[in-house]
């Protein structure tokens, strides 16, 4: 995978602004550039010697029974039911992201000061034309799944997902690189996000964001 390291806000922009006009490309923040692109039920460990796909069955049967009273509407399709769940905390084999290269870059300088972060950027794999019909515990390739509206934070965030045929491996791309961002300017490119509006009420709309927004700018903390 290529990488490129950047040294200032002005050059990470010139790193988007390479790819070209008319391409679906997505963005991924990581707050540690050592991280890969790894799905959270692939880093998770079963217990009672069950499989990986036994414990992803398993989860989804529990969630489906257990957040009936919590949906304002109920999911049509497998994949809303994944994104739902995602959203939410469950391990699935679903990596988040984002169509907004500034809110993929607010992920990757959000946390972790004392680490450098990186971005990655997307530029292929085929989009789930046909939700209904789709299988996503079959496929045998990486594919992008935007959902329906599932909540003003996904919205916010122009979030998506790209869907994992092995969510125990990490995902690798032809069309698919990294920009490192070292941990000396996070803290300026935050600041620098905060003044074009990529902050914590946009991108986590509701009092949890006014909230932490606040004790940011509040207060000495990263």
């Amino acid at each position: 995978m290529k990488s490129t390291t950047i040294s200032s806000f002005e050059e990470l922009l010139k790193e988007f602004e390479k790819e070209k006009e008319g391409q679906n490309i997505v963005f991924r923040g990581v707050a540690n550039s050592s991280y890969q692109l790894l799905t959270s039920l692939g880093r998770c460990e079963p217990v009672n010697g069950k499989s990986l796909e036994q414990l992803e069955k398993r989860l989804i049967k529990l969630f489906k029974e257990s957040s009936v009273p919590y949906l304002e509407h109920k999911p049509a399709n497998e994949m809303e039911w994944l994104a739902i769940a995602q959203h939410f905390g469950l391990p699935t084999r679903l990596l988040d992201w984002s169509y907004n290269p500034l809110v993929a870059t607010y992920f990757a300088i959000e946390s972790n000061p004392s680490e450098d972060a990186a971005i990655y950027i997307l530029s292929g794999c085929s989009t789930i034309q046909d939700p209904q019909a789709f299988k996503p515990l079959t496929i045998d390739k990486v594919y992008k799944y935007r959902p329906p509206y599932i909540s003003a934070r996904i919205q916010n965030q122009a979030g998506l997902f790209t869907v994992h045929p092995h969510p125990d491996q990490a995902f690798e791309h032809d069309k698919l690189r990294r920009v490192i961002i070292p941990k000396g300017i996070k803290g300026v490119i935050k600041k620098t996000l905060f003044k074009y509006g990529i902050n914590q009420r946009l991108i986590y709309p509701g009092l949890e964001g006014v909230s932490r927004d606040l004790k940011w700018l509040e207060t000495k903390i990263y």
